[in-house]
């Protein structure tokens, strides 16, 4: 799982790179344009069914914060799944996708904040497991909470592209 992450990072500041570099911008447009629905749909998907192996097979329980992470993520895939099934173009789910993104990825930042920074940095959660316990810590900076703000981070840009085409 933290190479996975760490590849969605990667991936991430390509596509900034990309954006930013006038000879590969119209490229880096036209690829994530053309795959934006699928790539959301994977990411979304693989975290779902992630979040519940980690609940189910791994038996580790979701504290509140984790908790509001799926009730972001979780309804982005069954858009983006039905987006998929029905043709429709990425630029028509583009919003929705960006409501649930944006706040599910501050959740996910204060939740990362609150396991990398030392104690009593935050206002930690009330929650049923701790927010505050690293049960994932891979590469030096990849807890659960990154994994879940990287996928968010990506659908933010990605949506924030597929807008700027309707413009």
């Amino acid at each position: 799982m933290g190479l996975g992450t760490a590849a969605m990072n990667a991936a991430l500041v390509l596509v900034l790179v990309g954006l930013l570099s006038p000879a590969w911008r119209v490229r880096t447009l036209g690829f994530v344009r053309r795959y934006a629905l699928l790539i959301t749909f994977v990411l979304a998907a693989g975290s779902l069914v992630g979040s519940l192996f980690i609940q189910y097979v791994v038996f580790l329980a979701p504290c509140d914060l984790c908790w509001w992470q799926r009730i972001f993520m979780y309804p982005v895939a069954f858009i983006s799944g039905v987006a998929l099934v029905k043709n429709v173009k990425f630029s028509d789910i583009a919003d929705y996708v960006l409501v649930l993104s944006i706040p599910g990825a501050l959740v996910a930042l204060y939740q990362h904040l609150l396991q990398m920074l030392p104690a009593g940095s935050l206002v930690p959660c009330d929650a049923f497991g701790d927010c505050a316990i690293r049960s994932i810590f891979e590469l030096g900076y990849i807890t659960m909470p990154w994994m879940a703000l990287s996928v968010f981070a990506l659908f933010i840009l990605i949506g924030l592209i597929a807008r700027k085409q309707d413009s």
